[in-house]
């Protein structure tokens, strides 16, 4: 393995570097291309702090319509992700074969001029506690992670997650258990029909690669569509897996609250999703429909709440929060 990237005595704790990426896994990564951390140290009792860079040109993170950029709610989420991964291996000791499983996750963005894109990468810090860390023979098997977010220097908000820590083998038996049978993995399962995706700039994207919605729909004030996510999206789906992951999902919340907006009039050049908070009360599998739905706001409300349904169960809850540009003409939202 290489280097983990930890504080020596010739360096202070609070001297977060970002020169390269820390082991791809560490933070449960198959490609270096998706690795964000950069620098992992403990500062304190329980406290940790994490260095992250931004990329300037990403095909999934930099692929949005809104000009000008504001660094991706997700992306933040993400490097979230591998900075509470990486510290709960390197200084919690959880070891390398376990299996985290998220049962709440949310990020809040409060400072959108802080994270405006500019021509360098971005410097995100991330000061990483666990306020609850649930052993069980000698293992971790709930943990609780809080941080607070710096962006080139500038409070930018926070993250919480809850996650369940489980070893491989008995991430195995939990699936099996669940199914009654070993579930289909992405190299298994046929493609998702992705002939009904909606148009890339309905969600405030690009690429239809990165679309991962289709079939929209809407009745009685209701908005609904179908997960229908590119297995070939390696940031999407790094690795193999046996189900939607978490990252999967939240794409397809965000991307329908963008579409709620355009269906309202918005423009999306100027529509941004700062907020996401959500709950994963099931796996979401991959041989079964998965279908969104929400209700439209009323009025100027940024708020969408939407439902994740499969085999007639709710599998997920989210919550996605909107901001919109000042109209430049009049100094009001537009």
């Amino acid at each position: 393995m290489s280097e983990t990237v930890v504080a020596s005595s010739a360096e202070p704790a609070l001297h977060i570097r970002f020169a390269h990426t820390v082991d791809r896994h560490l933070v449960h990564r198959a490609a270096v291309a998706e690795v964000f951390v950069t620098d992992a140290r403990q500062i304190g009792d329980s406290v940790y702090l994490a260095g992250a860079q931004t990329p300037l040109s990403h095909s999934y993170y930099n692929d949005h319509l809104q000009k000008p950029a504001i660094t991706d709610v997700l992306l933040v989420l993400e490097a979230c992700r591998q900075a509470a991964v990486c510290a709960a291996h390197t200084f919690l000791d959880i070891p390398m074969d376990t299996s985290f499983l998220v049962n709440e996750v949310s990020v809040q963005l409060d400072d959108p001029e802080a994270l405006r894109t500019g021509g360098d990468p971005g410097e995100l810090q991330l000061l990483t506690e666990y306020p609850t860390v649930r052993m069980k023979a000698d293992r971790a098997r709930k943990v609780g992670v809080a941080q607070e977010l710096t962006f080139n220097g500038r409070a930018v908000g926070t993250s919480t997650m809850q996650v369940s820590a489980l070893t491989k083998t008995e991430y195995r038996a939990l699936r099996e258990y669940q199914r009654g049978g070993v579930a289909p993995s992405t190299r298994e399962v046929p493609r998702p029909d992705r002939s009904a995706i909606l148009a890339p700039e309905q969600v405030g994207r690009t690429s239809r690669g990165n679309v991962v919605l289709a079939s929209p729909a809407f009745d009685e004030g209701r908005l609904t569509a179908q997960l229908v996510p590119d297995f070939e999206n390696r940031s999407l789906f790094d690795h193999e897996y046996d189900h939607y992951p978490a990252m999967t999902l939240l794409e397809g919340a965000r991307q329908l609250g963008l579409l709620a907006a355009f269906w309202r009039g918005r423009q999306l050049g100027s529509t941004h999703v700062l907020g996401v908070d959500a709950a994963f009360l099931r796996f979401a599998e991959l041989d079964a429909p998965v279908v969104l739905s929400a209700t439209m706001p009323q009025g100027d409300g940024n708020i969408l709440d939407v439902a994740f349904e499969q085999s007639g169960r709710t599998i997920a809850t989210a919550s996605v929060r909107l901001y919109q540009e000042p109209d430049p003409r009049t100094g009001a939202d537009s």
